[in-house]
């Protein structure tokens, strides 16, 4: 069969044209917008913009020399810092703290980060023996009746996706927690994930 392009009797071009843009604007007129990106319920609330109480001037001063470490020093100044208090606490694991960080760095895990980025968010106050002590991040020590969706959105942003579901669920803290006593000593940096 040698048909003739013409014998077909298409419409012309500008038919087809005018008829997609009438049928492109009548379908986007009727469609409604995407979903917005927060999860159903959930405030929209950034635990890092909540206001907090100023720190003590004891806590605020080691806060400092902590989150200079964590900007310019190096893993031996946070075991010179750490061994100044007894008893102190980290995953050492019979090493010393110098010797556990150094390993931490050769495993790509930087602790002098890990403590710059934990100070930088919100931290919560806990009655002990020893008096008040300041606890970062704040969001490691709440229950699992108190991870709202909100909580639940900035724990997987700080410690990936999934971690709150599995927190909920019984799983320990896998990030870093800090401690410090209200009079200023630094008394743990710990990993729940060892």
């Amino acid at each position: 069969m040698n048909r003739n392009l013409t014998s077909l009797n298409f419409p012309p071009l500008r038919r087809i044209v005018l008829g997609a843009c009438i049928a492109a604007s009548l379908l986007a007129a009727g469609c409604n917008p995407p979903p917005a990106p927060e999860p159903v319920g959930a405030a929209v609330v950034d635990l890092q913009q909540q206001a907090q109480a100023p720190l003590p001037p004891t806590v605020a001063a080691t806060v400092a020399q902590l989150r200079e470490i964590g900007a310019t020093g190096t893993y031996r100044d946070m075991a010179s810092l750490a061994e100044q208090t007894p008893g102190f606490r980290s995953n050492n694991a019979g090493m010393s703290h110098s010797e556990y960080w150094y390993l931490k760095m050769r495993a790509g895990d930087w602790p002098m980060a890990q403590m710059e980025r934990l100070l930088a968010s919100p931290y919560a106050v806990r009655p002990s023996a020893r008096g008040k002590i300041y606890i970062w991040p704040l969001m490691a020590t709440l229950r699992t009746d108190q991870i709202t969706p909100a909580a639940a959105r900035d724990i997987d942003q700080l410690l990936g996706e999934g971690q709150a579901e599995a927190i909920r669920n019984g799983d320990v803290w896998p990030g870093y927690v800090l401690g410090v006593a209200e009079g200023g000593t630094w008394l743990y940096f710990v990993s729940g994930a060892g």
